[in-house]
C-alpha cells in the first residue's frame, strides 16, 4: 500500500512540477512585479544541482592547482614602477617614490585609494608565493590591508582583502603602582622593514598562498585598502622546505661548555620570560598574568603580576611573538618552553619557531603543544622524541614562534566545504516542505532534489573519514559531533519519506558541527617562559610540590580578606571614584589605560576605577554613589538627570568647542533633558542590512532592496522558496524601556522626516496621520507578510532561511567569526530607506536611510567634589586615541567578536574594519537619527508594543489600537513630569 501511495505520490509531484512551471504562483493574492515574474520563473527551473557560488574560495583554488609544479625561479617588481588608476570609487592612489630608512626608491602609499598596476614576465609557469618587503608607517590604522589582482581578477576570494603583518611592542618595561601590583604596559608600533609572504589567517593552510601563473605577460593590482607602507618590491618566489633534523654527535653537544649564571628561577639556563617581547604581529598580544602557580616567573599570591603571554589572544594564525637572546659561547642548545594549553580539550596547540629569521630543520617547522590544565615544561624534539639541538654562535639572537594549524588545518578546511554543502541542501529542503512539514503529506524530496540521497551518503563516508583522522592524532572524543551527524543523516538515508520530519534535527546538528569547528579551529597557548640550555642543564620544573602549592593557596586564600578586588586602582581622598559597568575583562582595560594614560600624566587628581555592577541610581540618592559611572546606557542617565543628580556637561566651555564633533550630529539627544546634555556618548551601535548574495542570485533577485517598498516586492520570491526576511525582533525586549537601535517602528517614523515627541516631549505625535501610516505599514509584515515575531537571527542567517536580516552592525563580527562556511557569500548595507518628498508629496530623488541607535555613556554625579577633574577625566577617556585604545585591547581579549562599538567617529575608523566596510559603517553612523529619552520613555515603549500585539495578535484596527493606548502614554508622560517637577528646586 505505501509503495502505491510513493507511487502515485510521484506522479502527483511530476504533473505539479509542470503547472508550476506553466503558471507562476502569487503570494498573498498581490499581482507579481515583472521583477517578481522574472526570479520566480527562473528560480523554478535554475538547475537543482547549483550549490552555490564556492569556486572562489582558495580551498578550490589550492585543489586545482596543487599539482602544477613550483618553480626555483624568482620574479622580482620594484614598487617604484607602479601604473596609477582609479579604483572602482573613481579614488586615485596618493604616493611618492623616496629614500626610505636605508632603501632607494621606496613607494610610499598613505591615502588607501586607487590601484598599483605592474606588468611583469612570466619565464616558467607554475605556482608562485608572492613576498612583499616594506616598511611599516605609524600612525594610522592597526593594519596594513590591500587588494591582490592578477591580470584584473581575483585569483581566489581572499584576494579581495589581503592583510599584511605590522608590528607592535611594549611603550615601557613592567612597572608597579603603589599597591605593589603590576601595569601592564601599553603597546605602541613598531616600525620596521618586513618581509611577508601572502598567508592564509584563517587556520586553514599551514604554507603561505600560492598564485598559478601561465608564462608570458601578467599585470599585478594592488588596490588600496588600509595601505600604511612605504613599499619596495613584490616578489613571485617559492620557498624550500625546512632541512630535516640531523642531530650531532653526543661529543659535539657535551663540549659546549655548561651555563654557570643562575637565573630567576633557580636554573643555570638562559630564560627569556615569555611577557617581555621585542616585537610581535598584534598589537594584542601584552602581558597577561596567572595566579594558579607558585612556581610562575614571576609570582605572588595576592599582587598582580603580569608573567605570562598569550592565553585566549594568542590563538590566530599567523600571530607572531619574537624575544631575544644572548648566548656566552658557541655551541649546542637546546630550548625548553614552560606553557599551558587548557583550552582545546584534546587538542594540540601547534606553533612554527624561527631561530634568526628562518626556521633552522623540520622538527621546528610544526611544534605541537598538547592539551593541559596544568603548566608543563616541553623540551624540544624530534618526532623521534630525541632532543633537537641547535649550533649557535656567542652573541645575541632572536626566537620567533608563530600560529600554524597543524594536521588540524586540512581537516577543518574539508569540514568547512561539507557544512556549507550540507546546508545548502537544508534550505534546498526547507523551500519544498516549508518550516512546519506535514505530517500526512509525500512531499518526496528525495526525488524532487535527486541528487540528495548521493550526497547524504557522501557526507557519511567524509565524515566517518575526518572522524578517523582526528582519531589518528589522539582527539576523537572531542569530534562526538560528527559522529552524531552522521547518525542523522544515515537515517535520512535509510528512512526517505521522513526526512522532512528530520530536517529541524539536521538543522541543529549541522549547527553543533559548525560551533564545534569554531572553538576548536583556534591555537590558544599560554608561554611563562623559554629555556635556553645546554646538555648540562635541567629544566625547571614547571608546578610546585604539594605543600609549595598548598601554601602559596593558602597565602591567597588569606589575601582575599585583606584585598579589595572591586577596586582596581589606588585610591586617596583626591582621587575621583569612578565606576564601571561592565566585565572584569573589560574593566581591566579600563583600569589599565586610565593608569598608563591619565593617572600617569595627572599629578594632580588621580582616578580610582571600581568594578561595580548595577544599583548606581539607588546608591546616589543613598549618598554612596561614584563621582562619574562609564558605560551607563539606557535612560538611566535621563533618569538621573531628571533627579538632579548629574553635571550638565554643556556648560563646559569646550564641549561645543571641541567635544561635541567626536560624535554623530544628533547622538548627544540620548543624554539630553531639559535644555542640558549630562553625558557623553561612549558606545553605539546601530543597525544595517545583512543579505546573502548566494541566496539571492539563486533566486535571481538582481537589485539588493534600497527602500522598504523595494523590500515588499521581493517578498513574495522569497516566500514562494519558503523563506523570509527577519526584521529587528518587536518583542524581543519587552522590559526595555527605550526604543531599541534598529527598531522597525522607529526608523519608519524617522524616515518620514518625524519623531515619536512633539517638541517639547509634553506628548507623542501618535495622533498624526504619518504616524499611524507608518505603524500600520509596521504591523503589515506581520499580518500581511506573516514575518517571525522572534527567531534565532545568526542560526537562520547561516543557513540562508532569512537571506535579509536587519540587526546591529555588530551582527557582521558574529558571522564573521561564527559562520566561517558562508565566508564570502554576504554582504551588508544601510537599512531600507523611504523616499523624500517635496512640499507637493512628488519624490524628489533622494532617499531618507535614517535609523535610530543605543549607546551607553560616561556620566558626572554632582556629588563629585571636583567637576573640572572629572570632566577632564571623561574628556579624556572619550578622546580618539583613548576610544581607539580601548577598541583594539577588548578586541584582543575578546576576539572579533568583542570589536568595539565605539561612539567616536574618528575612533571607528581606527578599529580594525577594511576600508570597504568602514565606508558602509560609517555612512549609516551619520545616517542615525534618535528619539528623545524622556522620564516616562518607558511608558511609550510600553504601549507601542502593546499596540503592536493587539493589531498582530488579536486582529485590531491598526488606528484604534494605537490610538487607544497613545491616550495611557500621554496621562503617564504628564504624571511623571508633575511627580519629578520638585526636583533641583
Amino acid at each position: 500500500m505505501g509503495k502505491k501511495r510513493r507511487t502515485l505520490a510521484i506522479l502527483l509531484t511530476a504533473a505539479m512540477v509542470v503547472t508550476m512551471q506553466s503558471f507562476p504562483a502569487y503570494a498573498q493574492g498581490d499581482e507579481l512585479t515583472e521583477q517578481q515574474e522574472e526570479a520566480s520563473e527562473t528560480s523554478t527551473i535554475r538547475n537543482i544541482m547549483n550549490t552555490g557560488n564556492r569556486d572562489n574560495a582558495y580551498s578550490a583554488y589550492y585543489e586545482k592547482h596543487k599539482d602544477d609544479s613550483f618553480p626555483k625561479s624568482q620574479i622580482v617588481i620594484e614598487a617604484k614602477d607602479a601604473v596609477p588608476s582609479a579604483d572602482a570609487d573613481g579614488e586615485e592612489p596618493q604616493y611618492e617614490i623616496l629614500k626610505y630608512e636605508g632603501q632607494e626608491d621606496c613607494l610610499k602609499w598613505t591615502n588607501n585609494r586607487g590601484e598599483l598596476n605592474y606588468e611583469f614576465e612570466v619565464a616558467e609557469a607554475g605556482n608562485y608565493s608572492l613576498e612583499f618587503f616594506y616598511y611599516t608607517l605609524s600612525g594610522g590604522s592597526t593594519t596594513i590591508d590591500v587588494g591582490i589582482k592578477i591580470d584584473g581578477e581575483y585569483p581566489f576570494t581572499a584576494c579581495n582583502d589581503i592583510t599584511l603583518d605590522r608590528y607592535w611592542e611594549d611603550a615601557t618595561t613592567i612597572k608597579k603602582d603603589s599597591k605593589d601590583n603590576e601595569l601592564k604596559p601599553t603597546q605602541i608600533e613598531k616600525d620596521m622593514w618586513v618581509t611577508y609572504p601572502v598567508k592564509d589567517k584563517e587556520g586553514l593552510f599551514n604554507y603561505p598562498y600560492f598564485f598559478n601563473l601561465s608564462a608570458g605577460t601578467h599585470k599585478l593590482t594592488l588596490e588600496g585598502i588600509r595601505t600604511n607602507l612605504a613599499l619596495k618590491t613584490m616578489t613571485f618566489r617559492n620557498y624550500d622546505d625546512p632541512p630535516a633534523y640531523v642531530s650531532p654527535s653526543q661529543g659535539e653537544i657535551e663540549d659546549t661548555p655548561a651555563l654557570s649564571v643562575k637565573n630567576d628561577i633557580g636554573t643555570n639556563s638562559i630564560l627569556i620570560e615569555a611577557q617581555n617581547p621585542v616585537y610581535k604581529t598584534a598589537s594584542t598580544l601584552y602581558a597577561t598574568y596567572d595566579r594558579t602557580s607558585c612556581l610562575a616567573s614571576p609570582s605572588h599570591p595576592t599582587k598582580q603580576r603580569y608573567n605570562t603571554i598569550g592565553k585566549e589572544t594568542w590563538n590566530k594564525a599567523t600571530q607572531a611573538i619574537t624575544w631575544k637572546f644572548t648566548v656566552p659561547n658557541n655551541g649546542y642548545y637546546t630550548f625548553s618552553f614552560k606553557a599551558r594549553q587548557n583550552t582545546m580539550r584534546g587538542f594540540y596547540s601547534n606553533r612554527r619557531i624561527y631561530v634568526d629569521g628562518k626556521v633552522p630543520n623540520s622538527a621546528m617547522d610544526i611544534v605541537s603543544f598538547p592539551y593541559d590544565p596544568n603548566w608543563y615544561a616541553q623540551q624540544l624534539k624530534d618526532k623521534d622524541g630525541t632532543p633537537v639541538y641547535l649550533y649557535l654562535e656567542a652573541g645575541e639572537h632572536t626566537i620567533t614562534m608563530e600560529v600554524v594549524p597543524g594536521e588540524i588545518g586540512e581537516i577543518m578546511r574539508r569540514l568547512d566545504d561539507l557544512v556549507y554543502r550540507l546546508n545548502y541542501y537544508y534550505r534546498r529542503i526547507l523551500m519544498i516542505t516549508g518550516p512546519n512539514p506535514d505530517q500526512y503529506n509525500d512531499y518526496l524530496v528525495d526525488i524532487q532534489i535527486p541528487e540528495l540521497i548521493p550526497t547524504f551518503q557522501d557526507a557519511i563516508a567524509q565524515l566517518e573519514t575526518e572522524k578517523a583522522n582526528i582519531e589518528k592524532l589522539g582527539q576523537g572524543s572531542e569530534a562526538s559531533s560528527l559522529e552524531s551527524l552522521a547518525v542523522i543523516l544515515r537515517r535520512c538515508v535509510k528512512k526517505k519519506d521522513e526526512i522532512p520530519s528530520m530536517v529541524g534535527t539536521l538543522k541543529d546538528y549541522i549547527s553543533s558541527v559548525s560551533a564545534w569547528m569554531r572553538d576548536y579551529r583556534d591555537q590558544p597557548l599560554e608561554l611563562d617562559y623559554i629555556e635556553v640550555l645546554t646538555t648540562h642543564e635541567t629544566p625547571q620544573r614547571a608546578n610546585g610540590n604539594f605543600f609549595e602549592e598548598f601554601g602559596f593557596g593558602f597565602q591567597a586564600f588569606i589575601g582575599s580578606f585583606f584585598e579589595d578586588y572591586t577596586m582596581l586602582s589606588d585610591t586617596s581622598e583626591k582621587s575621583l571614584n569612578v565606576w564601571v559597568s561592565l566585565g572584569r575583562d573589560q574593566a581591566t582595560v579600563v583600569k589599565d589605560l586610565v593608569d598608563n594614560g591619565f593617572n600617569q600624566g595627572n599629578t594632580g587628581v588621580q582616578a580610582s576605577i571600581n568594578l561595580v555592577q548595577g544599583a548606581i541610581l539607588e546608591a546616589t540618592l543613598a549618598g554612596k554613589g561614584p563621582d562619574v559611572a562609564l558605560f551607563l546606557g539606557g535612560d538611566f542617565p535621563i533618569q538621573c538627570a531628571a533627579r538632579d543628580l548629574l553635571v550638565n556637561v554643556k556648560e563646559f566651555r569646550d564641549f561645543e568647542e571641541t567635544v561635541k564633533s567626536r560624535y554623530t550630529d544628533t547622538i548627544t539627544t540620548l543624554y539630553s533633558y531639559n535644555g542640558g546634555v549630562y553625558g557623553l556618548p561612549v558606545s553605539q551601535i546601530f543597525p544595517m542590512m545583512f543579505y546573502r548574495t548566494d541566496i539571492l542570485e539563486e533566486l535571481n533577485v538582481k537589485k539588493i532592496p534600497e527602500t522598504w517598498d523595494e523590500l515588499i516586492q521581493i517578498i513574495p520570491v522569497l516566500q514562494r522558496s519558503y523563506l523570509t526576511v527577519g526584521l529587528v525582533q518587536p518583542t524581543s525586549n519587552l522590559s526595555s524601556s527605550i526604543f531599541e537601535s534598529g527598531d522597525t517602528f522607529s526608523m519608519l517614523v524617522l524616515q518620514t522626516g518625524n519623531n515619536m515627541y512633539v517638541d517639547d516631549l509634553s506628548k507623542t505625535t501618535f495622533d498624526q496621520k504619518p504616524i499611524v501610516d507608518v505603524f500600520k505599514k509596521w504591523t503589515d509584515f506581520y499580518t500581511i507578510f506573516d514575518f517571525e515575531q522572534t527567531y534565532d537571527p545568526f542560526t537562520r542567517f547561516r543557513t540562508g532561511e532569512m537571506p535579509i536580516i536587519i540587526n546591529n552592525y555588530t551582527f557582521f563580527n558574529q558571522l564573521t567569526v561564527s559562520a566561517p562556511e558562508i565566508k564570502g557569500l554576504w554582504d551588508f548595507s544601510h537599512v531600507p530607506g523611504t523616499p523624500v518628498l517635496d512640499e507637493n508629496g512628488e519624490p524628489t530623488g533622494k532617499i531618507n536611510f535614517a535609523a535610530n541607535s543605543s549607546s551607553a555613556g560616561a556620566v558626572i554625579f554632582k556629588k563629585c567634589t571636583d567637576k573640572n577633574a572629572a570632566w577632564e577625566f571623561i574628556k579624556w577617556f572619550t578622546s580618539d586615541d583613548v576610544m581607539t585604545s580601548y577598541g583594539r585591547t577588548i578586541e584582543g581579549q575578546m576576539g572579533q567578536m568583542g570589536r568595539f562599538d565605539t561612539a567616536n567617529v574618528n575612533a571607528l575608523a581606527q578599529l580594525p574594519w577594511s576600508n570597504a566596510e568602514y565606508l558602509k559603517i560609517s555612512e549609516q553612523m551619520n545616517q542615525t537619527r534618535e528619539i528623545p529619552i524622556i522620564p516616562a520613555s518607558y511608558a511609550t515603549t510600553r504601549h507601542v508594543k502593546n499596540a503592536f500585539r493587539a493589531v498582530v495578535n488579536d486582529a485590531w484596527n491598526p488606528r484604534y489600537s494605537l490610538s487607544s493606548y497613545n491616550r495611557d502614554i500621554n496621562a503617564e508622560i504628564t504624571r511623571k513630569n508633575e511627580d519629578l517637577s520638585t526636583f533641583g528646586k
